[in-house]
């Protein structure tokens, strides 16, 4: 017999059922009749049916997020496209034009995710061709209105001799 202070024979793993069916009280045979053989054991596949718990009784493991490629192309567009509207009008606003709708057509390809930064920078590469223009014609009439009021006015100035 064992003492108050021995530890108690507890039920196997997997078989604590069967000692509440018998009144709570655990047989004092409780090891178990099968010891596994000695070497490697065979491997049971996981079932599809059950999701894993988190390890140890810790946190979940969240799976990683889905990987969503980056369109270095709407990134130019978007730079030269504000670089046009800040001063270098033709020299960028052009190119973010050109250089965001390839940016979209990788988009429409599935091959990059950001749309709106492809849309921004063409958008700002037309307001930049827009600002060349008007800065073109603003200079333009700077340049040959006074011409024209100068040639005008030659004729009249002139002294008759």
């Amino acid at each position: 017999m064992s003492t108050p202070h021995e530890p108690q024979p507890g039920p196997a793993y997997g078989q604590e059922a069967a000692y509440v069916a018998h009144g709570g009280a655990a047989p004092v045979d409780a090891t178990p009749k099968h010891a596994p053989a000695p070497g490697p054991q065979p491997v049971t596949p996981p079932d599809p049916d059950v999701q894993p718990g988190p390890p140890d009784g810790g946190y979940p493991v969240l799976p990683p997020p889905a990987y969503a490629p980056r369109n270095d192309l709407a990134v130019w567009s978007l730079v030269l496209g504000l670089l046009g509207v800040m001063g270098c009008v033709f020299f960028t606003g052009i190119p973010a034009v050109v250089v965001g709708n390839n940016a979209r057509r990788a988009v429409a390809a599935g091959q990059a995710n950001n749309d709106g930064m492809a849309t921004a920078g063409i958008v700002l590469g037309w307001v930049a061709t827009g600002l060349g223009v008007l800065v073109i014609l603003v200079l333009a009439f700077m340049v040959l209105l006074p011409l024209l009021f100068l040639g005008l006015a030659l004729p009249f100035l002139a002294v008759a001799p």
